[in-house]
């Protein structure tokens, strides 16, 4: 009897573990978040450029630093964008992500504006 119960346990810890692995956002699932969270365009699949748009003019911005993380259960990002031509549009961003949610963990923006 009791192996039954380490083997029912085993189990639904495997199933758990599956379920949490195939759920975790990826590098697409961010650029997603992106543009849901910030009006921005993603102009690449992973957002490592995108394009705002501020009342006269598109500013393109570009990953300077900071990469993604996938990691085993809980995906982590770190990026910082910036735009070459006018210092003063900036971005950095940590962020989270667990079953497809992702969360900001930190965030420093100047001249962007999030929806």
């Amino acid at each position: 009897m009791r192996k039954k119960k380490w083997l029912l346990l085993l189990v639904g810890v495997l199933i758990v573990a599956v379920i949490t692995i195939t759920q975790k956002p990826n590098e697409d699932d961010f650029a997603s978040w992106m543009e849901d969270t910030y009006e921005v365009k993603c102009l690449d699949e992973v957002c490592d450029v995108f394009q705002l748009e501020t009342g006269k003019e598109e500013i393109v911005m570009h990953t300077v630093q900071g990469g993604f993380s996938p990691g085993i259960l809980v995906a982590r990002l770190h990026k910082t964008y910036r735009n070459h031509d006018d210092p003063s549009y900036h971005l950095e961003l940590k962020a989270s992500g667990f079953l497809k949610n992702i969360t900001i963990e930190k965030e420093t923006m100047r001249g962007m504006h999030k929806r």
